[in-house]
Order: C-alpha cells, then structure tokens, then sequence
C-alpha cells in the first residue's frame, strides 16, 4: 500500500480525535502554567528566551534538566511571540504527532476492529487529556517514546536514532525511558525470532548509540558546570531525591498501584485482567507483544521510582496508559459484537467519570492528571483580582505550591509579584485552594476553626478561598 492510501484509510480514524485535541487546545488556550510546568516549561522556556540562547545551563536553583522543552518553547515565543495562547499552540505538533503514533502502533498490533477502539480508550483517558491541555513537557515525552518504538519496529534506524537522542536530552525521565525503549524492542524482537544471539542484540544496540554518546556528553557537561547530575541536595527539591526507608518503599508501592488505577482506570485492569485470564492457556502473539509494551516501562519506571522519596505523579505513567488501552482493546475482541460494545460503553463511561473524582480535603489528589482542574485558572485570576480591589498586599498573603509563583511565571504577564510560603502563626490571611496538597492536615483543621472565610470562589469541583485570622 502506497504513503497515500495508507494516510487515506487512517484519515477517518484520526480525524476525530486530532480535532478533540486541537479544540481541547483552543478551549484552553488562556490557562496558564500548572503544576511542575511553571518551572519545566515557564521558568526554562523564559530563562533561554530572555537570554537569547547565549548560555547551555539555567541557574543552579533551577538545574536538574535537560533544555530541549525550554529551548524549543523559547524558540516558539521568539517567532510568534511569547503568550499563553502561542505556548499552547506550541503544544499541537506534539498532539497531533501523538494521534499519529498511537495509530501507528495500534494498526502494528491490532486487528482493523480495534485500532479505533485502542484510539478512543487512549485518548479518553483523563491524565492523557489532562497534560494534552497544559504545557507540558511530558506530552513532548511520550511522543518522543512511541515514535522511538514505530521507528524501531518499522525499521527505520535514521528516524529511530533522531527520537532516541531527543529523549537523552529533554528530561531525566525520558532517559531513563531510554532503557525501557530498548528492552521493549529486544522482547519484541525475540518473540517474533524465536532467539537472540549477541549479534542481533549488537545489531539492535547501534540506533541507541548517538542517543547514548550525547546523554554522556550532556550529563558530563552538567557535572563539569554545577557538580553535580540528577540533583542537587541543596535544590528546593533535593529531599525529594533521598533514599526512602522500609516504610517509604511500601507507601510509594501502594502509590504506584493508585496512581494506575486512579481516575477510571480501575474498570480498564479489571477488564484486562479477567479477560488475559480466561485466554491464559492460548495467549496470541499479539497479547504478548503488548503485555510487553504495558509491563517494560511499568517495571523500569517502578524499579527506580519505588527508592526514593520524590512523589509519585500520575503523569510518569503515560507509556503504561497508551500499552494499557492498546491492550484491552486488543482483548474486547474476543467477546462477542453485542457484548464487546457493551464492555466498550462501560470503559468510556469508566473514563469519563474520571474526571469527578475528588477525594476527600485530607487526601492529595492529581490535580494535574485529569481535566477536574480547569476552573482553578479563572477562579485564581478572580481572587487575585479581589485581593487587588481590596487593596490587600500579597506579601501579607500566604499560600502554597502551584500558586507561589508570579504571575510573570505563571500567565506571562510583566506582574512579577509573588505570595510567600503560607505560615499560619505570623500571616494575616491565607489564599487556600482545594487544588493545592501542600497543606497538613493541621493546617486545615486550623484554617477550619481558628480562621473566618474572607471570600471564596467556587466553580465545578474547584474553589479557592481567602481566609483571614479572627
């Protein structure tokens, strides 16, 4: 089949979901950064712009990546100018590429019935949409994975090698995705040839090697500059890095197996589950090879992540995501037509319902990882607004991660004021929002008893409110 018919048959599939994202992306256009995107994507992206790409390295108190996303968002700003709506937009070759892989890799493992069935459960999925509407480097990232892996299986090493030294150079999880890239092509090799021999893995290991030779230059350029690579004790964020005790490792054990069922995702392992379970004596190539593709980046992420004491977001999972959807669609097709459209209508209503789960005020949530966060742009801007009218100086205001940051960082504005680092014992009013987890337990119950609410905002499952001391 020639480029064109072949782009001619998957137009019908893609269609519909390249336009869910491109009015996703317009829908959202006036949000600001979120969540670790002010810094990965605001804070880099502003830091090479206002430099004019004259230096490599950000300063020590933001080092700790990699500067392709910054570098290409600046980039961006300085053809199109740097606004909210244009960093969005920067967003959609990634989102549209991202369709395009997906597609790819469904029609590779499943039959012509399942591929827009795999499309529909991977791009319904709440965190997948949830960073689509953000600036986010970790969409950049699992394009980045999946065109590594069609390249590979299409064997196109040139292209192969291009996806794999972007990846060494965009974050620190992208690099370690390095390794579960080449584990899940030499599984995949060996199911479809029966053996490996040290040639063949020799072979296969010469696309990895550009990527390899330039992770080693950057991270050598890094340790010669600041002294250090992966982090820095001395970072906000370094006690995030320490090892974990025995009771830590079992928390972020419990964290890992929430973070994948979390948001709808429950009825999707059930449904894969029992169904790998009633086929468990007959499993088909193609079962294998995406049980592959679901368990490689699951077990590299996991045996690094459950170490250390950095939280565990639901964003590090969107390889197993995309594996996790290609899979069950993959599966459904062994239940009868009625039934199968039964079992689909209940996945997507699965996935949907996503969106509403708010846990109780005590329990951190990702607010991140599904679209549940929208309104906070708009309720945020509106506080901001009664502080302002009010003529109440936000140094007199405290708060607590995401909205600790300016307005400069956040919305791109010339505003550079910022709200310090709440403190309930010296402060005289707090500017609290559920959105934010950085608040004990404590905290809120004194916020609910010792404080009066000043103004609150509420739209959807988000509010903020303006406490005040009695």
């Amino acid at each position: 089949m020639s480029f064109a018919a072949s782009v001619r048959q998957a137009l019908p599939v893609v269609l519909p979901f390249m336009a869910l994202l491109v009015g996703l992306t317009w829908y959202v256009q006036g949000n600001g950064f979120f969540w670790d995107s002010i810094l990965l994507a605001s804070k880099y992206g502003q830091w090479y712009y206002h430099t004019r790409f004259s230096t490599l390295f950000v300063p020590a108190d933001l080092a700790g990546y990699p500067p392709l996303f910054g570098m290409y968002l600046a980039a961006g700003w300085h053809l199109f100018g740097k606004t909210l709506p244009v960093s969005h937009f920067l967003m959609l070759p990634f989102l549209l590429g991202l369709v395009w892989q997906v597609y790819l890799l469904a029609r590779h493992f499943l039959p012509p019935s399942g591929v827009w069935v795999g499309l529909l459960l991977v791009f319904l999925d709440p965190t997948v949409l949830a960073q689509a509407a953000q600036v986010a480097p970790d969409i950049v990232l699992l394009f980045l994975y999946l065109l590594c892996l069609n390249a590979l299986l299409q064997h196109r090493p040139f292209l192969s090698s291009i996806g794999l030294v972007l990846m060494a150079v965009h974050t620190p999880r992208s690099q370690l995705l390095l390794g579960a890239v080449f584990l899940t092509y030499l599984l995949l090799s060996w199911l479809e040839e029966g053996s490996l021999t040290f040639s063949k893995i020799r072979r296969k290991l010469l696309p990895f090697l550009p990527a390899a030779l330039v992770l080693l230059a950057w991270l050598g350029l890094h340790y010669q500059h600041f002294g250090w690579v992966g982090f820095s004790r001395s970072s906000a964020w370094g006690s995030y890095a320490a090892w974990a005790s025995p009771v830590e490792i079992l928390r972020n054990l419990v964290l890992i197996c929430w973070r994948l069922l979390d948001f709808g995702r429950v009825s999707l392992w059930l449904t894969a589950g029992v169904l790998l379970w009633t086929s468990r004596k007959n499993l088909t190539l193609s079962t294998r090879q995406l049980l592959i593709l679901l368990l490689v980046p699951l077990a590299v992420l996991s045996l690094v992540l459950v170490w250390f004491t950095n939280p565990i977001g639901h964003r590090y999972w969107l390889v197993v995501y995309v594996a996790l959807g290609l899979l069950v669609a993959h599966l459904v097709q062994q239940i009868s037509r009625p039934r199968r459209l039964l079992v689909v209508l209940v996945l997507v209503g699965s996935l949907a319902s996503g969106h509403f789960w708010v846990y109780p005020e005590k329990i951190a949530k990702g607010w991140d990882a599904s679209l549940a966060h929208l309104p906070y742009f708009k309720l945020r801007h509106q506080m901001l607004s009664y502080l302002d009218q009010q003529k109440i100086p936000w140094q007199e205001v405290g708060s607590d991660f995401p909205n600790l940051a300016s307005p400069a960082e956040t919305d791109l504005t010339a505003d550079h004021r910022r709200f310090p680092a709440k403190d309930l014992k010296t402060q005289r009013y707090i500017f609290y929002s559920n959105v934010f987890n950085g608040f004990t337990d404590q905290e809120l119950t004194a916020l609910q008893q010792e404080w009066v609410v000043v103004q609150e905002l509420k739209e959807g499952l988000v509010y903020v409110r303006l406490y005040g001391k009695k």
